[in-house]
């Protein structure tokens, strides 16, 4: 009997890796820090890429078969859809709408929904295993050992790191690669509401997308749903601006996890200097935000060197996901590139393993190379992708002005 392949994180690289090597009878066991999480959990934008990667290496599963299970809306026969159409958020006016897709480009998904339909696309379990965090390894490449706080030690052929942007295994492997964190600010409020309440403010203007897109100058005020029943909706909503300098009152990059969940007066002044037009204003106000969960959201990015992962093959470690190539929240692509990793790495372990190479040390280097080559110009691109484009959705309203009048101008010539 083989080691099994330990992966250390339940977020969707890990699960993903975890299910497809399951699917093929390799022993896999991943570990999870904290406990099974019971809440609504936010929601996230699919990219055909990531999904169709995804549905493809679970056996060319029929994209109904993902929405009905995952969608925000998924309660009401809805499939995750979202317009792209951005709003002036002080004026409620339309700037941007793209036409209709005959296939839908992005799609929104509840993430907890997503894990819990991933884990489950195979006959057999996943081994699970909770309330276990790492705390160090030992070993190489073919036989490590991992240790965790509760006192448990772990044998495995392979260890990976699928534990996000705090990755433990990379932190002990290499301390140096401190996470970079933006000079951009980012506020996030979650709510219930009832769906009366829903459909008389929200759905007027949004219609049937998953998002009502706000922007304005140089801030963005997206209202977007995480689930949706037919009595209640789960709600957030999110201010996001780049920062202003040292100075700025609402950025602190230092923030500590309980400083995060406190709502700053000046965050309540900013916003109200912003005369919000409906439905922004009804959400985003002294009152309503004092009601709400709210949390201030550091947004980090991560990129690890080539010859850094190597030196982590050798002992026995490789990572997915966030762990390797972190990206902001807004505007990043980091849940799809957490998937397409765990499809191409299980899919090169798996080549390697049933091609004859089985579990030999230089076989599974070899897969992991074959995994790295695939991936790092992938990945790294995407890194610099998502880092230009928050400033791009936070453009000044003059510029948002002149590409609605742009889409004008094409739209009366095409006619």
């Amino acid at each position: 009997m083989p080691l099994p392949i330990l992966i250390i994180g339940a977020g969707l690289s890990g699960l993903t890796t975890a299910r497809l090597l399951t699917n093929a009878n390799i022993p896999v066991i991943v570990f999870e820090a904290t406990t099974p999480s019971r809440t609504q959990g936010y929601a996230i934008s699919l990219r055909d890429w990531g999904f169709t990667t995804l549905l493809d290496s679970l056996g060319s599963l029929p994209l109904s078969s993902l929405t009905k299970n995952v969608a925000p809306d998924r309660h009401i026969g809805g499939t995750g859809w979202i317009d792209l159409a951005l709003l002036n958020n002080h004026t409620g006016e339309l700037i941007v709408k793209p036409p209709p897709e005959p296939n839908p480009s992005i799609l929104r998904a509840n993430r907890n929904a997503l894990r819990a339909w991933i884990a489950d696309r195979g006959e057999e379990d996943l081994d699970i295993r909770y309330n276990h965090k790492l705390t160090s390894l030992s070993g190489t490449l073919g036989n490590l050992t991992a240790h965790f706080a509760n006192g448990a030690l772990y044998t495995g052929a392979l260890l990976i790191a699928a534990d996000g942007v705090h990755s433990t295994p990379r932190s002990l492997l290499l301390p140096s690669i401190i996470p970079d964190i933006l000079p951009v600010l980012m506020y996030h409020g979650d709510l219930e509401l009832s769906r009366s309440d829903f459909d008389t403010l929200i759905r007027p203007h949004a219609g049937d997308s998953n998002i009502l897109a706000g922007v304005g100058d140089g801030f963005n005020t997206p209202l977007t749903i995480c689930n949706i029943t037919p009595t209640h909706v789960h709600l957030d909503w999110s201010y996001s601006r780049p920062s202003t300098g040292s100075s700025d009152p609402l950025f602190n990059p230092k923030i500590t996890s309980e400083e995060a969940k406190v709502l700053p007066s000046a965050l309540l002044e900013e916003i109200a200097s912003r005369e919000l037009a409906e439905p922004w204003s009804h959400f985003l106000n002294e009152t309503a935000m004092k009601s709400h969960r709210v949390f201030n959201w550091l947004s980090r990015c991560v990129f690890v060197e080539r010859g850094d992962v190597d030196l982590c093959m050798e002992k026995g470690v490789v990572f997915v996901g966030d762990s390797w190539h972190a990206m902001p929240i807004f505007g990043g692509e980091g849940g799809n590139h957490a998937l397409v990793d765990g499809v191409e790495l299980a899919g090169a372990l798996l080549e390697e393993i049933e091609g004859g190479g089985g579990w030999a040390d230089e076989g599974l280097a070899r897969a992991i190379g074959v995994y790295y080559d695939g991936a790092w110009r992938r990945c790294q691109d995407a890194v610099r992708r998502s880092r230009q484009r928050f400033y791009q959705l936070h453009r000044p309203m003059s510029e948002w002005v002149e590409i609605k009048q742009k889409a004008e101008k094409r739209a009366q010539q095409q006619q």
